[in-house]
C-alpha cells in the first residue's frame, strides 16, 4: 500500500507575461523571459506554473464539479462567509448562465473562474519552446529529465484542452505561443471541430506517455501530483469517452452548425467506432493503473482508530464496506488513486462536516462562516441511491410489497438492525433512510443518522439533527445562513477524523488529498465502453465483460453481483434489465452516480449522456429546513426549480469574446 507523504505543492514564483483580452496565446518580449529558462532550478520553477495553471478541483468556491452540478444544492440566502451570497458554480445552476457576463467563464479566467485556462497553455506553449537547448534552454539539465519536464509540460496542455473541450465543445487548438507581433489570423484564431479537438488531445498525450513516469518511479517525497503515464492515459481514454458520448455522438442538435468559413464544428452521425477507441483506450488506461499496483481499496483497520475501538482485529464487514468506501477518497493516496491534488480541502470539509447536538448547544456565539454547512444533498440525487439489495428503490420488490417507496417520505424509529450502524436508537426519521445500501450511509448524513468516525466508537457515535435550532449550523440561520438546505450533508467528503471540538466549535480537521481520477471511475467508463460497443458478450483485453467490473466495485460495499441482484430483488419487469445494452446502459450510469457521488463527476457525466434535461426541469426536493420538530422537519419542500435546455450543455463565450475575435463563434443557442 502506498504511504502518505508530503506532496508536491506547487507555487507561481513569479508572473511574466500579460494577457491578450480574448484568448491569451502571446508571450512577452521581456527580456526576463530567457532568465526563466538560464538554469535547471528556474527552468523547473516554470514548469511548476504550468503545473499551477490546472484549474481548481476541490473548493466549492469555484469547482463546477464539486458545487454546480444540481447535485448538492445552497439557499441563495446561504450566505456565511460569503459577502456576494452563494458561490458561482452555484449560482451557475440556480439562476443558469449568460452571454454578457458569463459563471464560471473558463474562456476569459471571470466570475468564480480563476484564471483563464489560456493563459496555462500559453504558460505551456513557452516552456516547451524555451526548454529546448537549441532554442537558448539550460545548459546543466540532464537531457533524459529535459525529455521528462517535456513530457509533463504537453500532457499539462493537453488536460487544458480538455478540459476547455468538456465546457464548450469545438475549441481553438493551441499548439505554439505566438509571437507578440503577430497579427490576423495568428491571432484571430478559429474554433477547431470536435474530431480535431479529439485527435489533437489525443496526439499530444501520446507524445507525453511515451516519456512519462510510471508513478512507481515518482520521488514519494516530491513528486506524487505530477504527471505519469496512467495519468495521461487514464485523460485519454476520458476525452474519447466524452467524444463518443451522447453529446457529440448522434446529437442532432448541433448538425449543421458552422463557422465563417463554411466548417462544420460537430460531427454527424452516430458513430460506434468512437466507442471503440475508447474501449481500447480504457483498457490501456486500467492495464496500466494495476501494473502501478492500483486496487479497489478494502480497508483493514476502520480508519486508524477514527472509530474508537475499532481495529483490524475486530472490525464488522459492515463498518469495513463504509469505511472502505470513504477512506477511497479522503485517505491521501491510497491504492485506488490515480491522480489526486494536494488542494486544500479545508472549505469543503467545513461545509460538509456536521454538528451533532452537543456541539451545537456549545456554539458560545461562533460565527456563521465557522460553521459553514451547507454542502447539501438534493433529495432527488438521495432517491438515486440503491437499496439494501443493490437495486434500484423504485425497482426493488421490496420496497414495493413493503410499502416503503411508497411511503418514503413517512418516518418511524430504527430497529435494532438499523440502530446497530446507521441511525441513532430513538431517533425517528424517514423510511427512505431505512434499507439503504452502505454506499448511501457512507455518503450522506441524514437527520438522526450516524455519523461514524471522529474518534468516537460507534456506540457513542455523533449522530445530526437537522431540525431547526438543532445541530448542523441551525442557532445562527437567521444572522448568517450557514445551513444545510436540503436537510442533509455530504458526509462522504468529510475525513473520517474530522470532527469539531465541543467546548468552542472550531473545525479539527484531517486533511486529504483530494482524488481527481480513481480506479473505480476508470473501471465504471471501461464498462460503460464494453456494453457500448458489444453489449454483454464484449469483453476486453483481460477477457473481463462490463459485468466483471459493476461487480467487483460492488463487492467493496457489500452487494452481490448485477445479475443476481436484479434477478433475486426486482420487480418482474425490471428482472432481466441487466440482459441487454439499453438496461445495462441505465445500470451503468447509475452506478457511476451512487459510487462517485459529490467528488465532482456528476455535473460532467449527465452532460456528456444528454439527461441534464430530465434531470432539471422538474423540481429540486428537500426537507423542510425551518421545521421545529420531527413532523414539521419531515415535510417535501421545492427548493428550486431549475432551467436547463438544450443550449445548457455546453458553455456560452462571453459576447465581448467574439466581438474582439471576429473569427469565433457563439455556442449553439447561446
Amino acid at each position: 500500500m502506498r504511504k502518505v507523504f508530503n506532496y508536491l505543492t506547487i507555487i507561481i514564483l513569479f508572473t511574466l507575461f500579460g494577457c491578450n483580452s480574448f484568448l491569451d496565446i502571446l508571450p512577452d518580449d521581456k527580456a526576463e523571459l530567457k532568465d526563466a529558462f538560464k538554469d535547471k532550478y528556474n527552468s523547473e520553477k516554470y514548469l511548476f506554473t504550468c503545473y499551477n495553471s490546472l484549474p481548481n478541483y476541490v473548493s466549492p468556491m469555484n469547482t463546477l464539479g464539486i458545487s454546480g452540478g444540481g447535485d448538492i444544492i445552497y439557499s441563495e440566502r446561504n450566505t456565511a462567509g460569503l459577502t456576494d451570497g452563494p458561490p458561482e458554480p452555484m449560482m451557475a445552476f440556480l439562476k443558469g448562465n449568460n452571454t454578457s457576463n458569463p459563471l464560471m467563464n473558463f474562456w476569459d479566467g471571470t466570475n468564480g473562474a480563476p484564471e483563464s485556462l489560456w493563459e496555462g497553455i500559453r504558460h505551456c506553449n513557452v516552456f516547451l519552446e524555451q526548454i529546448l537547448l537549441e532554442n537558448g534552454g539550460p545548459r546543466d539539465v540532464d537531457e533524459m529529465l529535459r525529455t521528462r519536464w517535456i513530457a509533463e509540460a504537453k500532457a499539462i496542455k493537453a488536460y487544458l484542452h480538455f478540459y476547455l473541450f468538456q465546457l464548450y465543445g469545438p475549441i481553438p487548438i493551441i499548439d505554439e505561443a505566438v509571437p507578440i507581433s503577430e497579427k490576423g489570423d495568428k491571432v484571430n484564431v478559429y474554433r477547431a471541430p470536435v474530431d480535431e479537438v479529439v485527435n489533437y488531445i489525443v496526439n499530444t498525450l501520446d507524445e507525453a506517455i511515451v516519456d512519462l513516469p510510471s508513478m512507481n518511479e515518482l520521488d514519494v517525497v516530491s513528486e506524487f501530483g505530477r504527471f505519469t503515464k496512467t495519468i495521461a492515459l487514464s485523460i485519454k481514454a476520458k476525452t474519447l469517452v466524452l467524444a463518443a458520448s451522447p453529446i457529440f455522438n448522434n446529437n442532432n442538435y448541433y448538425a449543421g452548425y458552422t463557422d465563417n468559413r463554411g466548417v462544420e464544428l460537430f460531427p454527424v452521425g452516430d458513430s460506434n467506432e468512437r466507442w471503440e477507441r475508447a474501449l481500447a483506450a480504457c483498457d490501456a488506461a486500467c492495464r496500466s493503473a494495476e501494473e502501478d499496483g492500483a486496487v479497489i481499496l478494502i480497508t483493514t483497520d476502520g480508519g486508524n482508530n477514527a472509530i474508537r475501538g475499532t481495529n483490524m482485529t475486530n472490525i464488522s464487514d459492515t463498518t469495513k464496506a463504509m469505511v472502505s468506501l470513504r477512506q477511497a477518497i479522503t485517505e491521501s493516496w491510497n491504492p485506488e488513486v490515480i491522480w489526486a491534488i494536494n488542494e486544500s480541502t479545508t472549505l469543503l470539509q467545513r461545509w460538509s462536516t456536521m454538528l451533532s447536538n452537543d456541539e451545537w448547544f456549545n456554539l458560545n456565539g461562533v460565527s456563521g462562516a465557522g460553521l459553514g454547512q451547507r454542502h447539501g444533498p438534493t433529495i432527488n440525487i438521495v432517491e438515486n441511491f440503491y437499496s439494501s439489495n443493490g437495486i434500484p428503490i423504485d425497482e426493488d420488490a421490496e420496497w414495493e410489497n413493503n410499502g416503503w417507496y411508497q411511503n418514503r417520505y413517512n418516518t418511524q424509529l430504527p430497529d435494532t438492525k438499523h440502530s446497530k450502524y446507521f441511525i441513532k436508537d430513538g431517533q425517528e426519521t424517514a423510511i427512505l433512510h431505512f434499507n439503504r445500501s452502505l454506499r448511501f450511509y457512507a455518503s450522506v448524513g441524514f437527520d438522526g443518522g450516524i455519523w461514524e468516525g471522529r474518534e468516537k466508537s460507534l456506540s457513542e457515535a455523533s449522530f445530526p439533527n437537522m431540525m431547526r435550532y438543532y445541530g448542523s449550523g441551525m442557532k445562527d440561520s437567521e444572522t448568517f445562513g450557514g445551513y444545510p438546505y436540503s436537510g442533509y450533508l455530504a458526509k462522504k467528503l468529510s475525513h473520517l477524523k474530522t470532527t469539531y471540538t465541543e467546548t468552542r466549535i472550531t473545525l479539527i480537521r484531517e486533511d486529504y488529498s483530494f482524488p481527481i481520477i480513481r480506479l473505480a471511475d476508470m473501471y465504471l467508463l471501461l464498462a460503460e465502453c464494453l456494453n457500448e460497443v458489444g453489449g454483454t458478450a464484449k469483453t476486453d483485453s483481460q477477457g473481463h465483460n462490463a459485468y466483471y467490473y459493476l461487480d467487483m466495485i460492488r463487492a467493496r460495499v457489500g452487494m452481490e453481483g448485477v445479475v443476481d441482484s436484479w434477478n433475486k430483488y426486482a420487480l418482474p419487469t425490471y428482472k432481466t434489465k441487466p440482459n441487454d445494452i439499453n438496461g445495462l446502459r441505465d445500470i451503468i450510469r447509475q452506478e457511476r452516480i451512487n459510487e462517485l457521488a459529490f467528488e465532482g463527476h456528476f455535473y460532467y457525466d449527465v452532460r456528456r449522456w444528454l439527461m441534464a434535461e430530465e434531470l432539471f426541469n422538474k423540481p429540486i426536493l428537500g426537507w423542510n429546513k425551518d421545521g421545529g420538530n420531527k413532523k414539521d422537519f419531515y415535510n417535501i419542500k421545492v427548493l428550486v426549480i431549475p432551467r436547463f435546455s438544450m443550449k445548457d450543455y455546453l458553455m456560452p463565450i462571453r459576447t465581448n469574446s467574439l466581438l474582439q475575435n471576429p473569427n469565433l463563434v457563439q455556442n449553439p443557442g447561446w
